[in-house]
């Protein structure tokens, strides 16, 4: 398994997932439009509304929304404070027994990660918002280390304890304690979560 595709077909299929969200399509060939699920929908700023795809903001789309979701991918602006919005409202709609994967939780280098965008190849702050997961109550996650980093998180009410870390992280925080904080696995080691 070396790309989201992959991984999210993986969790798709082995799970049976049905429902599938992606927030940030850009281009639907390149991932929307291989993901397994029977029912998908979209989200995108920069794209025409259609029958599956949300010509508009994930905020707008949130908003409105009714529908829940076995399967959700994030990557749309990126931008801590908007993919902790994003992660905030998934986690609302997941559906028990889903899954919601951030995507480019593991930036290469400083310069990609600066906001707003310098660089051509660009992670965002994505990473400081991923660092923050353990924050959050009755959940469980973990980064696999491929395709610039994929968090995938799920609900689990036994996880009750949470740990606040009061910092800033920044860049030299994040070389220091990714490994830990993000709990980072291999490709070869997902089958061991599930």
């Amino acid at each position: 398994m070396k790309t989201h595709t992959e991984l999210l077909n993986y969790l798709a299929t082995k799970h049976n997932l049905k429902s599938y969200l992606e927030i940030g399509v850009q281009n639907p060939a390149n991932n929307f439009d291989k993901i397994v699920c029977v029912n998908k929908l979209g989200v995108d700023p920069e794209l025409d509304t259609t029958d599956i795809i949300f010509g508009d903001t994930s905020d707008y789309f949130f908003f409105g929304n009714k529908n829940t979701f076995d399967l959700i991918f994030i990557d749309g602006l990126h931008h801590a404070d908007q993919v902790k919005r994003d992660f905030e409202n998934s986690l609302r709609c997941l559906n028990a027994g889903g899954y919601i994967v951030i995507h480019d939780t593991l930036p290469e280098n400083e310069a990609g990660t600066i906001v707003p965008r310098e660089t051509r190849q660009w992670w965002g702050d994505v990473y400081k918002f991923a660092m923050e997961l353990r924050s959050y109550k009755f959940i469980q996650y973990f980064t696999v280390k491929m395709d610039n980093g994929c968090t995938v998180v799920w609900k689990d009410d036994t996880q009750a304890m949470s740990i606040k870390y009061n910092g800033t992280i920044d860049w030299p925080y994040y070389g220091e304690y990714k490994n830990n904080m993000l709990h980072l696995i291999q490709p070869s080691e997902i089958g061991n979560y599930f």
